[in-house]
């Protein structure tokens, strides 16, 4: 890649990296890269515009290094004329990203100089696809080795060790005892956590627990996250949906028993996913107080956001001595607002009022309909496509079965080599009636999706009246961006980008009937 300049000497700037594995391999150390490249200046008779950069323990596979970002800013703003480097690969193991490298010190005007290997750096055509080729090799060598370990973790999974990082109330630690390649590391139950997690399934399983809970019993045991901070909703809920613990593993597709202790026995797994099942599938984000307007609601005079809470006291003669507020952020002891609180019902019922002012017209619903019904057709030809796929699969299997007996009663195979391949046909039996399953839920949960949307565009007010409180959330997310508040009523509404545009394209009704707020950025219907 030679760049013409004006520099009467050369202006260089050097780049170094190195992996782990790397440094390990080759000895190619940082300290050894910096020297090499200082020698090539002084031979080039060359400057050195700046200190080397480099970037020590990163992968080439990765574009987010710290050093090459900071290299390549570096050469933007010109006055650099060489980049002195060990070898190609030293800026990246991916041809892709190796190449975008290329073309940006050559929009630069700076010349790649490299110190080991074979290189080819000109402006011809043979060059660069000679370098295009010097590339791919580069990238080689990661691929091999991502291979390698993938396939020796992958024997690993099947001598029953887990090649993962241990789960919660797990610990992994070099095996004192090992009798094979696979168990030098092994995972273990963490002594000081692993009875919480246990006596958490246990909690869960007799049906008087919720996620929130579990969490925060885990949370006053010491069972943390980052920082000394409960454990994460999510995180809860995947350790009470992992079969690890009761001894099943699940890696990379693969599914096997593993050699590790578990912490809780099958009957109890299978009664906490049954549980976690009725829930529904916002068991995951269960709150202490579930308010339909989280995340909606802002402050006009401060532009906080509001939040919700319960007032309790024996005065209050509904809501069996309670009663809910919204409320600024900013208000209080320590906020600079004065705006008001506003009642929970009063709030919720002035959206109430914007969520039945959202019409759609006739036209588009028909437009709705026709595109629905063209979809509908398409998955269920694809379902169709599938479970033809799936019967000549199976019609297969049981052929090679009915096959497999005959030569047993025959004799021409023997009773192991029979249960072998017999319980092989079975699994694969297993997985066809699986998918045929899986294929049929498809079929539902799409029937149900589209019926949805065909209620929301006919009747939008009706659905989201008798809607479940998250239910109706996800409607005014979608509607609705924000409800600025002020003086305990709606000031000030953003729609959502598609409501936005399907009001300009006249698909989409804001009822003529209201009034403008002050400061208002809508416009009554003409």
């Amino acid at each position: 890649m030679k760049i013409e300049d004006n520099f009467t000497i050369p202006r260089c700037i050097g780049y170094a990296r190195v992996s782990t594995i790397g440094q390990k391999e080759d000895g190619a150390s940082i300290d050894v890269q910096k020297t090499k490249i200082l020698e090539k200046i002084q031979e080039m008779r060359g400057e050195l515009v700046e200190d080397i950069f480099v970037d020590n323990g990163r992968s080439g596979t990765n574009m987010n290094r710290p050093g090459l970002t900071a290299m390549l800013a570096r050469c933007s703003k010109k006055g650099i004329s060489h980049l002195v480097i060990l070898d190609s690969s030293r800026l990246s193991r991916e041809t892709r990203d190796y190449l975008t490298i290329r073309a940006a010190l050559a929009k630069y005007k700076v010349e790649i100089v490299a110190l080991t290997g074979i290189s080819s750096f000109g402006d011809d055509p043979y060059s660069k696809f000679f370098d295009e080729i010097l590339a791919s090799v580069n990238a080689l060598h990661p691929r091999i080795s991502g291979y390698k370990a993938r396939q020796t973790a992958v024997e690993k999974f099947k001598a029953g060790y887990y090649p993962s990082v241990a789960l919660i109330g797990y610990l992994n630690i070099t095996n004192p005892n090992p009798t094979s390649s696979f168990d030098k590391r092994i995972i273990v139950p963490d002594e000081q956590v692993a009875p919480f997690v246990t006596k958490a399934f246990k909690m869960y399983a007799a049906g008087e627990h919720s996620i929130y809970s579990i969490r925060m019993y885990l949370h006053n045991n010491g069972v943390k996250g980052k920082l000394g901070k409960p454990l994460q909703y999510s995180t809860v809920y995947n350790i009470l949906k992992s079969s690890f613990y009761y001894g099943l593993m699940k890696w990379g597709g693969l599914e096997g028993m593993g050699k590790h202790r578990s912490l809780i026995n099958k009957e109890i797994y299978d009664i906490v996913q049954s549980i976690l099942r009725e829930k529904g599938d916002y068991g995951i984000r269960r709150r202490k107080h579930n308010f339909l307007l989280r995340g909606l609601t802002f402050c006009k005079e401060c532009g906080k956001r509001f939040v919700a809470e319960w007032h309790y006291h024996k005065k209050y003669k509904t809501g069996q001595g309670k009663i809910g507020m919204y409320h600024c952020t900013n208000l209080g002891k320590k906020g600079s607002c004065h705006a008001k609180y506003v009642l929970l019902t009063n709030l919720e019922g002035q959206v109430m009022q914007e969520v039945s002012k959202l019409e759609f017209k006739p036209e588009f619903i028909e437009a709705v309909k026709r595109n629905i019904r063209k979809v509908y057709e398409e998955s269920t030809d694809t379902v169709k496509s599938a479970k033809k796929a799936l019967c000549n699969q199976k019609t297969v299997v049981e052929l090679k079965r009915e096959r497999l007996e005959e030569e047993l009663l025959t004799g021409t195979l023997n009773r192991e080599a029979f249960k072998r391949l017999y319980s092989k046909f079975e699994a694969q039996m297993l997985d066809i009636q699986k998918e045929m399953s899986e294929l049929e839920k498809i079929r539902t949960i799409d029937f149900k999706v589209f019926e949805e949307v065909l209620a929301i565009t006919q009747n939008i007010v009706r659905v989201y009246k008798d809607a479940e409180i998250d239910r109706k959330r996800a409607y005014l997310h979608f509607f609705f961006k924000k409800f600025l508040i002020k003086n305990r009523e709606i000031a000030e509404i953003e729609y959502q980008p598609v409501i936005q545009e399907l009001s300009q394209a006249n698909s989409v009704i804001l009822s003529a009937t209201w009034l403008p707020r002050e400061d208002s950025n809508l416009q009554p219907s003409s």
